[in-house]
C-alpha cells in the first residue's frame, strides 16, 4: 500500500506542479495584455 500511496502522491504532484506553472504564465500574460 505504501508504494501505491507514494505513486498517487507522485502522480498528483506531477499534474499539479506544471498546471500551477502554466497558470502563473497565463496570469502574467493576461495582466500584461490588460495593461497594454
Amino acid at each position: 500500500m505504501e508504494t501505491n500511496k507514494l505513486g498517487f502522491v507522485a502522480s498528483v504532484l506531477f499534474v499539479i506542479i506544471p498546471t500551477v506553472f502554466l497558470l502563473i504564465l497565463y496570469i502574467q500574460t493576461a495582466s500584461k495584455n490588460t495593461k497594454a
